[in-house]
């Protein structure tokens, strides 16, 4: 052994003895501290992070907001569970994280013996046990961004990637066994069923190498709402024989099958390569357009090289957010939020522009994409700023789809899952996402239609499909200002979100020179004052005779939106008025004047965040989107290091790395969205505005590259989690506010002098808040 060699060994154990130091001598999660971890962002990603414990997330293969989502399902609500058993196939769409089932198209899975039993009929037969490790403890399942794989206990791996609208699997079996392959056309999430569409779900056996059918679904959260699918299947090896089945029977050496379950299978010869590759595309318009989307997007055969691609396009996204410093297992959490935020909406469009509407009509784009799949109640809270400031090409096409669904509605789309509406959640969201992605940086989209449908949405009370109004009990709310209770039983949480929608089209309008109208939406934005209660400082739903209901009890946040239903008071959507009182951030100003000032508003904030993950009780709920925003009113009631010590409590107790690490439903990136921009130590608190409230930064810096290709930079020196001084631009900065207009073209830099203890003077004087909108604020 030479010298150079026994010199390397010993740099090698020093550096090991270092690491092991480091990592022991370490800051806690809470510090914001620590050594910048090795490995890329992209390595950084836990894709298993959100997929137990109700996260809803999936493992699976896709792309930045891509139209396929390859991903194994455990159940058949087309879910992943990390504890799941089994995997019932690896379907080719998915919503990520959100609460109700929907999507899981095209369950696909290797099979090793003959299809006797009809999988619609016994779909449980066909299942495959798995696992995450051998009995070793050797990992036997993998997930990155843009790729996935698993070996199953009886020897089959299988290995997933994608592009926008294609995948390419490789499915390796085990020597002398059969090989067989199922599609299953009518396995969908929300099977196609027969009491709410007539169509049939069809597969048909083109040749011995491709495949293709059509899905018909939909159902999300059990309510009208349905889209059409097709999809092609190429195998670049023939199959020997095959079969289809319907919802009565299995028909071998069948070609064509039709029916609300429907399916197929292809079975190869003995001797062929144990490696079977399969490419699959999607598409809403036809199969021819499916079969083009494959031959544009993946003509080779070449699995490596299209997983390659997947990574380095997700390397660009994430080189967009450079992060230095904090732990390992911080770097994993914001690095995976960020991943979360960034797979929808999704593309709707096929790669020729054909996309079809929610007239159901065929449409041709050139230039640009239309995109599907809108968690609006979720994502305005902080996924819409994000992609905005970060990709405002493509946040401009996401807002331009919305004002053609418009147009083909004749109103905003709330909730909307492909090209139908679902009107899941009480509000006026597609107005929120519009204003603020404009006002974060999405400006090439038809602002002015916008701005047009968003001022009908606050006067309209016209029905749409399913009986769809974007604002049910409209009138009442213009003409009583608020929702009465009798009517609805979400009636404050509904009067507070059109109060925050009507705030956001205010600031819209005036955007764009509407100053007429961009006035009356901020003067109808008050009508949040309308179910406050004085008499008990919160919240109260209100009859439509002007007086607020008997027996609302504070202490058993009685009555119950409905008998049992402990977890929302009634007045209320999933929540109740300690939760929702704090959302209304436009006017914290008002609020606080009405609790009796400051100082009683943060004698009510502190025992709100005594708990962090609370359902039914006075407690804030990390895991519901109203209560986003709360931790930082403590910014505008001026003790910032109130928001400082929440904020830290929140990002480091209640995510971790594990498959259960996101606290409640993701929704499409929306419970992401907390930790990253906690993370980063900003938060997009007012609908509409384009500006950030201040919190407190996880790492020593954080480089953005805006979509302009101006950076900002964020950083911090000292330990703790108290800001105690900040400068931008080199200049002492003494706000928790800070306009984008602020922001210099050329860049921007934020730094943060930070300390154990609290500074109770940084940014506490009137001048210092962020802004309120009243007819009562001083602070503009």
């Amino acid at each position: 052994m030479n010298s150079n060699k026994l010199k390397n060994q010993k740099m090698k154990r020093i550096a090991v003895a270092i690491l092991a130091i480091s990592f022991f001598l370490a800051p806690s999660a809470v510090s914001f501290a620590g050594q910048n971890p090795a490995g890329s962002s992209y390595d950084s990603v836990d894709p298993f992070i959100g997929t137990d414990k109700g996260g809803n997330t999936f493992p699976g293969a896709t792309l930045p907001f891509g139209m396929i989502q390859w991903s194994p399902d455990t159940a058949p609500d087309g879910w992943y569970s990390y504890d799941g058993k089994s995997i019932r196939g690896f379907s080719l769409t998915h919503l990520s994280g959100a609460g109700c089932p929907v999507y899981a198209d095209v369950p696909i899975l290797p099979w090793t013996s003959d299809v006797k039993e009809n999988p619609a009929q016994q779909p449980k037969t066909y299942t495959l046990p798995f696992s995450h490790t051998d009995s070793a403890g050797n990992k036997l399942e993998e997930a990155h961004p843009g790729y996935y794989s698993i070996r199953f206990p009886s020897g089959i791996r299988v290995e997933l990637t994608t592009t926008k609208r294609t995948g390419i699997g490789r499915f390796t079996f085990p020597e002398g066994v059969s090989k067989t392959l199922i599609f299953n056309a009518g396995g969908s999430a929300m099977v196609d069923d027969p009491k709410r569409t007539t169509d049939n779900d069809s597969v048909e056996l083109l040749d011995q190498n491709t495949l293709v059918g059509t899905v018909h679904s939909g159902g999300f959260c059990y309510i009208p709402g349905d889209y059409t699918i097709y999809f092609v299947a190429k195998l670049k090896t023939p199959y020997a024989s095959a079969g289809t089945w319907d919802d009565k029977s299995v028909t071998p050496n069948g070609t064509k099958a039709s029916g609300h379950k429907a399916g197929a299978y292809v079975t190869f010869a003995p001797g062929t390569p144990s490696e079977v590759l399969l490419k699959v595309a999607v598409s809403f318009v036809s199969i021819d357009n499916a079969i083009s989307n494959l031959a544009a997007e993946d003509p080779g055969w070449d699995f490596n090289d299209v997983r390659e691609k997947a990574r380095r396009e997700w390397n660009e996204r994430f080189d967009r957010v450079r992060v230095e410093g904090g732990t390992k297992d911080q770097r994993t959490m914001f690095y995976t939020g960020l991943y979360h935020m960034l797979i929808a909406p999704n593309i709707f469009s096929d790669v020729n522009g054909d996309y079809t509407g929610f007239d159901s009509k065929v449409r041709r784009l050139g230039g640009s994409a239309q995109y599907a799949n809108y968690s609006d109640w979720d994502i305005y809270r902080g996924v819409v700023q994000l992609h905005a400031w970060l990709f405002p090409k493509e946040s401009s096409d996401m807002m331009e789809s919305l004002v053609r669904d418009a147009e083909q509605m004749g109103s905003l789309p709330r909730w909307p899952v492909a090209n139908d509406v679902t009107e899941v959640m009480g509000g006026d969201s597609p107005t929120i996402l519009l204003s603020s992605a404009y006002a974060f940086g999405a400006r090439s989209f038809d602002a002015k239609s916008a701005l047009a449908f968003s001022l009908k949405s606050a006067a309209s009370t016209e029905t749409g499909p399913h009986g769809y109004q974007e604002r049910r009990f409209g009138d009442e709310y213009r003409t009583l200002g608020y929702v009465p209770s009798e009517l609805d039983v979400i009636s404050v949480s509904r009067t507070l979100e059109y109060a925050n929608s009507d705030f956001a089209i205010s600031q819209f309008a005036k955007e764009l020179g509407d100053e007429q109208d961009s006035q009356r939406l901020l003067r109808s934005s008050q009508n949040w004052k309308n179910v406050f209660d004085p008499s008990i400082g919160w919240m109260h739903p209100r009859l439509r005779d002007g007086k607020f209901i008997d027996g609302f009890d504070l202490v058993k946040l009685l009555p119950y939106r409905y008998p049992g239903d402990t977890a929302s008071q009634l007045g209320f959507e999933e929540g109740n008025t300690f939760q929702y009182t704090w959302m209304v951030p436009f006017d914290y100003a008002g609020l606080f004047r009405l609790m009796g000032g400051r100082d009683e508003a943060i004698k009510k904030l502190d025992p709100f965040f005594t708990e962090l993950r609370a359902w039914g009780k006075p407690y804030f709920n990390v895991e519901n989107e109203p209560d986003f925003v709360a931790p930082y009113a403590y910014d505008f009631a001026g003790a910032p290091w109130k928001t400082q010590q929440v904020m830290s409590r929140v990002v480091s107790q209640t995510f971790s790395t594990a498959p259960s690490g996101t606290p409640g439903n993701d929704d499409l990136g929306a419970t992401s969205g907390v930790y990253v921009w906690g993370a980063l130590g900003v938060f997009p608190a007012i609908p509409g505005l384009g500006g950030l409230t201040i919190g407190t930064p996880m790492f020593d810096r954080a480089t953005i590259r805006l979509g302009n290709d101006a950076t900002f930079d964020i950083s911090r020196s000292g330990k703790g989690i108290y800001v105690h001084s900040a400068s931008l631009d080199g200049k002492p900065y003494d706000s928790t506010w800070i306009s984008l207009d602020q922001l210099k073209k050329s860049g921007s830099t934020l730094h943060f002098n930070m300390a154990e203890t609290p500074n109770r003077n940084w940014a506490t004087s009137p001048g210092s808040l962020p802004p309120s909108f009243g007819e009562d604020s001083t602070n503009h």
